[in-house]
């Protein structure tokens, strides 16, 4: 059995190659910004294309680190991504993960989405359907509605469901978001939680749900490039489909 020291130890090791393979892609991204300054500097190209350049860098540097973040509840497939990538060898990997390299499926943090991420309110639908949720979201925003000792919290967990004890008698999940009234130690309370609030979704008790990388909190991650939160699936539900018919977009994984 693995001691704690053996599991700071590894986990020191993993945030290490995080940061490394998040460096990596930004100093890929900054290479493309230095040319897009060096043309507009020669004229090549005016001051709104360079600017857009800038912009075009800020926004995918921080769309980056959000998706290795929320990639990283899944170790082992950002250990494979970090390899793909040449940031660490096939002898890290086993280092790390005990597993050959060929052996783990890459998590595909660093591959741009080719697909928006579905829909939060068809998630929100189809895993109510199939029992409670626990919903993650940023309370600190102005339209949200929780008790007042909560609404400093940047992440915040609340729990729906239709045939809850006590129950949710008002629950509405419609085009602006989930409300419903809720018991805080045995006090109702009319929560209202938007959408854009909203950065994740888990079936409780399970590990399906969805995780919208983009709606993090910057504050969840913190300055070395590594997530504030732990990989607990009721805290930080890994990114898999939603339970539906439709086609799994290729950025985000299953969880068996």
């Amino acid at each position: 059995m693995a001691s704690d020291t053996d599991d700071a130890q590894r986990l020191a090791r993993i945030q290490e190659v995080v940061t490394a393979l998040i460096e990596r892609r930004i100093a890929i991204s900054l290479g493309d910004l230095d040319a897009s300054l060096a043309a507009w500097r020669k004229g090549e190209i005016g001051a709104l294309e360079a600017h857009d350049a800038v912009v075009r860098h800020a926004n995918h540097a921080e769309s980056l680190v959000k998706r290795v973040m929320a990639a990283a509840a899944h170790a082992d497939g950002v250990m494979r991504d970090a390899f793909d990538a040449g940031v660490i060898t096939a002898d890290d990997v086993r280092e790390i993960t005990g597993r050959e390299p060929e052996a783990i499926e890459p998590a595909n943090s660093i591959v741009e989405p080719v697909t928006p991420p579905p829909d939060k309110r068809q998630v929100v639908d189809d895993l109510l359907s199939r029992g409670p949720v626990l919903v993650h979201f940023d309370a600190r925003r102005g339209d949200v509605q929780v008790p007042p000792r909560f609404v400093r919290e940047p992440k915040l967990v609340l729990r729906f469901g239709h045939a809850l004890s006590p129950p949710i008698p008002d629950l509405v999940v419609d085009e602006k978001g989930i409300a419903g009234t809720l018991t805080f130690g045995g006090v109702p309370f009319r929560c209202v939680l938007p959408w854009p609030a909203i950065f994740a979704a888990v079936q409780d008790g399970d590990q399906r749900g969805m995780v919208w990388p983009d709606d993090i909190p910057d504050d969840l991650i913190d300055a070395a490039g590594a997530a504030s939160v732990t990989p607990d699936p009721r805290r930080d539900p890994t990114p898999v489909p939603p339970p539906t018919r439709s086609k799994r977009p290729s950025h985000l994984k299953l969880v068996d």
